[in-house]
């Protein structure tokens, strides 16, 4: 073995504290790119099969009559196209009404597009009409098994039907309305696919026509997407939606780009951490052995070999941190696949080895490593003989510190605080890679916290400011103002006004699309606007401009394919909410507006229609709310109740995948910092070990050497946290624009308890990182060193 390996091995076990930190952040910087980027892979192949198992539409166009199917054959690239319709409706199931979903053709044996994929029972019968298939989430929500019944409110009352299966379907994987309702709470929403003469027994209003198709596997699908939507636009049709923007598929894709986000994100901040923290380490060791260094090259070792000893160094934490961190990683992301499958109901989990997780995954780490270590290393290399063997003596006196010369006060401090100021200026590279590593573990906790705070905050903004309503009461009857006036004579109800909720698709230079009209009460007390809603007009959710390429002031055209009928209103403003965009109108202005429609038609029956229009109702504090829903519920014509609150909650629930995964950031963040923080104060103590001891040996007490050491680290603490905090907002709000779209506008926002809370959790961490250290000083032995010091 050669000196230099033995040199190695020596410094690893005299520094083994503060390369156990190096190793252990390596070791989290690979984890979480090998667990997120796998699952992130895993989800998109699991995702992939299913639908291409299930042949899912990849585009869906609404408000077209069945000869678009001959329209839709004759593009090029298009392999299939079939004729659907569907409904939207009031559904009963053991007693229990809700708004659900009728489906015609079912994906039996006859349909090539959305087949179904048959869990329990049957597909189904020709020979039974009245028969149906149940999507597996309503299955689950309502109980429903084959044999049961299942009533749907048709044109001449309550039609039952006999579930003869429960099946998945790759339209239903999240089970969302549509694109402006990805969340309606379960006991709300259910699906069921019939045969196509079941949909003869509801009332044409509420039926969609809707023709699927399917992409040969060589076309290229932007090309057959732009040519499908060009010709559905031509044909009328109310939306054309491809594979990519259908509402489940959305959904479940803005889990996947969030994997993807972090599986670079996060593990680049922490390798990043990793490699300030190695060289750090490095810089210390290369420091601190610049006589040994002088004494090496006087010795005749070379340049070359010297610096590869030191880029050793390095590699070595690189590959230790490798070795624990990959393998974890890839079994974290396969256990991570299969429970987030498992939970969402995806048929097809697929948890596969990916070539490119490791070969990325060994490319990282060993990146971090080298260049971390070779800036040491290469000065370490450029020292002259004589002046490394002249060790650390400065060559420069001492001075007045920066804080003293800007506030002359300052001089008339005691010795031991001008010592900790003084100590503090004396190695600008010290006191910068000490702020720097404070501040870089304050990012990582900051982020993760805040990213915490702003799916709060978004939730609390959506259901305190803007969608101020309790309840919203679907009735059977026509819903007039002796309707509304009996929700609100209920005790309990503090107020009830009619809601309108149109089907609606906006028309602008950029296309089509697809969203929900609302009409209100101009003094709506159930919606919060921050200008009020206006008398004329309408106002939209701010992504719709970069849809649609519409502005304010336009005169826009809005179809609204569930009246049969389309409506020009003028843009008159945006209005920027976390969740959908929504074209908002005041009630008086839309039975106008429909009057004036092409068609026209009766306004004020459209707003009346219990198809369109539900109470919305807000309740009084110091009420059972639970007891004013019973109450609702008995009301004469109530079909069903559709608690707000409920949908909060289940949004809440939703997220609870992203809760676990950025809580493990925020547990690894924790970690990391914990590891930094202690490398660098260890490194900053055993850097001035010698000095230390001197004056441990010029009678300066233990407890005031403490004092000195756990001062000067803390103020070098309370500097980097400010920067940390700064650094931690500026990226956690790039981070969230990644999640942004037209279904949800996130913002990064943290709480102000955040921020105490993590500069405090940085001061404890620096506190207890002192500890060791502050042991380390104790057992210095001030003979042995004061002898080191005059040789």
């Amino acid at each position: 073995m050669s000196y230099l390996s033995t040199k190695r091995r020596r410094d690893f076990r005299a520094s083994r504290r503060q390369f156990m930190a190096v190793y252990i952040t390596i070791g989290l910087g690979i984890l979480l790119f090998a667990s997120s980027f796998d699952a992130y892979r895993n989800l998109e192949a699991s995702y992939s099969t299913t639908y291409e198992r299930l042949a899912f539409s990849d585009m869906t166009i609404s408000g077209v009559d069945d000869s678009f199917t001959t329209t839709a054959e004759g593009i090029h690239g298009v392999s299939d196209a079939e004729y659907r319709r569907q409904a939207d409706l009031p559904m009963r199931v053991n007693g229990e009404v809700f708004f659900g979903r009728i489906v015609g053709p079912a994906g039996s044996g006859s349909s090539e597009i959305n087949r179904l994929d048959i869990t329990d029972g049957s597909a189904l019968d020709e020979s039974d009409l009245t028969g149906s298939v149940i999507e597996t989430h309503m299955a689950t929500e309502f109980s429903v098994g084959t044999g049961d019944k299942v009533e749907v409110l048709g044109t001449a009352g309550w039609i039952e039907s006999t579930a003869l299966g429960v099946a998945i379907s790759a339209e239903y994987i999240w089970p969302a309305r549509n694109r402006q309702e990805i969340f309606p709470p379960p006991e709300t929403f259910g699906v069921m696919f019939v045969d196509d003469s079941f949909l003869d027994q509801v009332p044409a209003n509420t039926i969609t026509e809707q023709v699927l198709t399917r992409y040969d596997s060589s076309a290229t699908v932007s090309t057959v997407d732009e040519k499908l939507t060009e010709a559905s636009t031509s044909a009328g049709a109310a939306s054309a939606i491809p594979q990519a923007q259908q509402s489940s598929n959305e959904a479940l894709q803005l889990d996947v780009q969030g994997f993807a986000q972090m599986s670079v994100a996060f593990p680049a901040l922490f390798l990043l951490a990793a490699g300030m923290a190695t060289f750090i380490l490095m810089t210390r060791i290369v420091f601190s052995q610049r006589s040994v260094i002088g004494t090496l090259r006087a010795s005749g070792v070379s340049r070359r070999r010297l610096e590869r000893h030191y880029l050793s160094f390095g590699l070595t934490a690189a590959v230790v941190g490798i070795a624990i961190g990959l393998p974890l990683g890839m079994l974290a992301g396969w256990l991570a696949t299969g429970a987030y499958t498992n939970a969402l109901g995806i048929p097809d989990s697929t948890a596969e080895f990916h070539l490119l997780t490791p070969v990325i995954g060994i490319a990282f780490g060993l990146l971090t490593g080298l260049l971390a270590a070779w800036v040491p290393a290469r000065s370490a290399t450029r020292l002259s003989p004589a002046d490394a063997m002249r060790g650390e003596v400065p060559a420069e006196s001492g001075s007045r510190s920066l804080p003293e010369r800007i506030l002359p006060p300052l001089r008339n401090l005691p010795i031991r605080w001008k010592m900790v100021l003084r100590g503090i200026g004396r190695s600008p590279k010290r006191t910068i890679s000490t702020a720097l590593g404070v501040a870089l573990a304050v990012i990582v906790v900051l982020v993760s916290w805040g990213m915490l705070d702003s799916i709060q905050v978004l939730l609390g903004d959506q259901f305190n400011e803007i969608e101020l309503q309790d309840v919203n009461v679907a009735m059977a009857a026509e819903i007039d103002d002796t309707t509304v006036d009996q929700i609100a004579s209920i005790e309990g109800v503090d107020a009830a006004e009619p809601m309108v909720s149109l089907t609606a698709a906006v028309k602008g230079p950029k296309g089509t699309y697809e969203t929900q009209l609302t009409g209100l009460q101009t003094d709506t007390v159930m919606h919060g606007f921050p200008d009020g809603l206006p008398t004329g007009g309408i106002i939209a959710g701010e992504a719709l401009s970069a849809e649609t390429g519409v502005e304010v002031g336009d005169e826009i055209t809005v179809e609204l394919p569930t009246v049969g009928t389309s409506i020009q209103e003028k843009l008159v403003g945006f209005v920027s909410e976390p969740m959908g965009t929504f074209l908002y109108i005041d009630n008086t202005a839309l039975s106008s507006a429909l009057d004036a429609g092409d068609p026209g038609v009766d306004g004020s029956a459209v707003l009346q229609s219990p198809v369109n229009t539900t109470v919305a109702a807000r309740f009084a504090d110091g009420f059972d709310r639970d007891a004013i829903i019973a109450d609702i519920k008995k009301t004469d014509s109530v079909v069903t109740v559709i608690d707000a609150k409920a949908l909060e909650q289940l949004l809440d629930q939703s997220m609870s995948f992203f809760y676990v995964f950025v809580g493990i950031m925020l547990l690894f963040g924790g970690a990391m910092a914990f590891a930094l923080i202690f490398n660098t104060i260890s490194v900053n103590v055993a850097e001035r070990s010698t000095e230390y001891a001197n004056m441990r040996a010029n009678g300066i007490s233990m407890t005031t050497l403490a004092r000195l050491v756990a001062g000067e680290n803390m103020i070098l603490t309370m500097i980097g946290i400010p920067f940390g905090l700064l650094g931690g907002f500026l990226l956690g709000s790039q981070f969230m624009k990644t999640y942004s779209s037209d279904q949800f506008q996130m913002t990064f926002s943290v709480r102000p308890s955040t921020l105490i809370l993590c500069s405090l959790a940085m001061l404890v961490v620096a506190g207890l990182s002192l500890i060791p250290a502050l042991r380390t000083i104790r057992r210095l032995s001030i003979a042995e060193v004061v002898r080191e010091r005059s040789l």
